[in-house]
């Protein structure tokens, strides 16, 4: 049994991207660490109150309501530690600090970046993954299904993938736009038409561009560049060889980002 797998994504463009997904190993020290963080807020906001309460001379009324002060502070934990893990969660591009350090990523089963709609609800179902006790379901799920999902990644549509970094190499957008080149260059109004997404299909393409076969690259190419000159309208060629057609898609990454940067 493998601890990670590939997958692969079709996205909407019906471009096939493979992507590691994680294992348990690295999902359960992304926990650890986020628990950690969790424990030092929860702990904060406590003495906080305790302040508070002292300052307002409340202890009497604490202990005669100790029962149902426990459970409201219970519920105030679980909302802290939910909100927590989904604001990290939208905000972070799906990674939470424990998720970076393990250098781990939430997308949506399609390779699409999370919203708040898929964070929310893999998040809410987390109770569910300590049943019956510490962490089982969610352990054996992970091990056990196909794209290594959890009860609320199966109910979110999300997958946990592996970053995909070289601390020794260079920049990753800098060595993808290498290729980029003046011949090609996108107004503010073509790359407006373009998504996230759509970016991502972009450099995910350039990434594994080097490690792709001959005629599938060749393939591959000419249809991201059919694929991205009718979304963008762009009035180049099809007639173009593959060096050509990786400069193309580089250049449009390339005004992609600086047009995200300057808005």
């Amino acid at each position: 049994m493998k601890w990670t797998d590939e997958t692969r994504i079709e996205t909407p463009e019906q471009i096939g991207l493979d992507m590691e997904l994680a294992g348990l190993g690295s999902r359960f020290l992304a926990q650890l660490v986020d628990w950690l963080w969790k424990v030092l807020l929860t702990a904060g906001l406590a003495l906080v109150a305790i302040v508070i309460l002292g300052l307002l001379g409340m202890e009497s009324l604490f202990k005669n309501l100790a029962g149902a002060m426990l459970a409201a502070v219970v519920a105030l934990v679980y909302v802290v530690w939910l909100t927590y893990a989904i604001a990290f969660e939208v905000r972070g591009n799906g990674q939470t600090p424990g998720k970076r350090a393990a250098g781990i990523r939430v997308v949506r089963a399609n390779g699409a970046p999370v919203d708040f709609q898929a964070v929310s609800v893999r998040n809410l179902l987390a109770v569910a993954d300590f049943l019956p006790v510490f962490y089982l379901l969610g352990a054996v799920l992970i091990l056990l299904t196909e794209k290594r999902q959890r009860l609320g990644d199966v109910a979110a549509g999300t997958i946990v993938v592996r970053e995909r970094t070289d601390p020794a190499a260079p920049e990753p957008i800098d060595e993808l736009i290498a290729y980029a080149t003046p011949d090609f260059a996108f107004t503010p109004a073509q790359l407006a038409a373009l998504t996230r997404e759509d970016a991502n299909v972009v450099r995910e393409f350039l990434r594994r561009f080097p490690e792709m076969e001959h005629r599938s690259r060749t393939q591959l190419t000419e249809k991201m560049v059919r694929v991205f000159r009718d979304k963008t309208g762009h009035p180049v060629s099809a007639d173009l060889d593959w060096e050509q057609a990786r400069a193309f898609l580089a250049s449009l990454l390339r005004d992609l980002e600086e047009f995200r940067r300057n808005g």
